[in-house]
């Protein structure tokens, strides 16, 4: 029986969502024996294939979103998916599967749910009735952390036992960078001053950058440090920048960089003296192993699945609460023996995580669903 991989989410610039589907589908494909077909946008970036795996370009780029919705809704299943399993991401499943097609479903988080209010009501709408469908189609699941798990049997009531984790990972090749001309570099392009903080990640509320700026505006102010706050990531939705700038006084410390790319990321993570990561609300949160594999500590979220990824390696903090993140940030900054335990915590903490294990877990799920 053939795999075939749902990756139209899989675009440049990829994060979150788009990081997984290249480096656990892609490791998946690589290791297993059976044939796959990968659906990707006309504009993916390379994906690592397998042997015996084709690379299949859909007729649009994944930014023709009424194209690639009514492609994957409409057009995928009767087309690809006959006789095969089907690995997909969240809801983004086709309607009418035929009936020869096993679904397999990894589910990020369930902020649809949980969220509503950060997408548009028309979004809301559609993934709530995909999942109805996702949840009546399949008959195993897979969620990428216990929390996600959980989440799955009380918002979609979907039995513990029919659920398997999958966790996330991040590259393997990431590494403290000490060459100092590299560093100075990454400085320049980016405009980075000589210490600053790093946030890591798509601006949408989700994100939580407003509490982050603040509490980093109010560290500043109580402690005169002459660290900057350095934004990596692309604009998301909803967010208002200039919104989240106006009631602070350190305006010039907070820099936005945009998106940065994957070669450019270790430099940045090494340079920082602290990565700030109190989002509201994951799935999981790739970005604190990345920054605990570069040697940078971490204050992260005490919600959503960031204790489980963290454990006893970051500083948790409420993300709901200024005053805990403005708290977390300046006894990491100012304590230099805490920031140096987080250290050597976090390098241990990367070391339970894996793509090539979690690939081979994926590997045994969906061999149990063949006969």
């Amino acid at each position: 029986m053939r795999v075939v991989i749902n990756a139209l989410q899989y675009k440049p610039n990829s994060s979150g969502i788009g990081v997984m589907i290249r480096d656990l589908f892609g490791a998946y494909a690589q290791q297993t024996e059976r044939p796959c077909q990968v659906i990707l946008p006309q504009d993916a970036p390379a994906f690592p294939a397998g042997r015996d795996t084709e690379l299949v370009r859909a007729p649009f780029d994944h930014g023709e979103g009424r194209k690639r919705m009514f492609f994957q809704s409409f057009r995928m299943g009767p087309r690809y998916c006959e006789d095969a399993i089907l690995l997909t991401t969240d809801s983004k499943t086709p309607f009418f599967l035929p009936k020869s097609c096993k679904l397999v479903p990894l589910v990020t988080d369930l902020a649809v749910f949980r969220m509503p209010e950060v997408y548009d009501r028309s979004r809301v709408l559609l993934w709530r009735l995909q999942y109805q469908y996702v949840c009546r189609r399949a008959e195993r699941f897979l969620a990428i952390s216990e929390f996600t798990k959980s989440e799955m049997v009380q918002v979609l009531g979907i039995p513990p036992e029919k659920i398997s984790v999958i966790p996330m990972a991040c590259r393997e090749d990431l590494a403290p960078v000490e060459d100092e001309a590299a560093l100075a570099a990454a400085r320049e392009k980016y405009g980075l001053s000589e210490r600053y903080i790093l946030f890591v990640g798509n601006n949408n509320p989700r994100k939580n950058l407003k509490r982050t700026i603040r509490a980093f505006d109010r560290m500043k102010e109580r402690t005169g440090l002459p660290h900057k706050l350095i934004i990596a990531g692309e604009q998301g939705w909803r967010f208002d920048r200039a919104d989240a700038l106006r009631e602070i006084k350190h305006q010039g410390d907070v820099v936005f960089t945009g998106f940065v790319p994957d070669e450019d990321m270790p430099a940045l993570y090494s340079a920082a003296d602290l990565f700030a990561f109190p989002t509201l609300y994951e799935g999981f949160g790739i970005p604190v192993l990345e920054a605990q594999k570069c040697g940078t500590p971490v204050v992260t979220s005490d919600r959503s699945a960031l204790p489980e990824v963290a454990g006893d390696s970051a500083e948790l903090v409420d993300p709901y609460d200024v005053e805990s993140i403005r708290a977390g940030m300046t006894k990491v900054l100012s304590q230099r023996s805490a920031a140096e335990e987080l250290i050597r915590r976090g390098f241990e903490n990367v070391k339970r995580f894996s793509w090539e294990r979690s690939a081979m877990l994926l590997r045994e799920r969906v061999e149990e669903m063949i006969p």
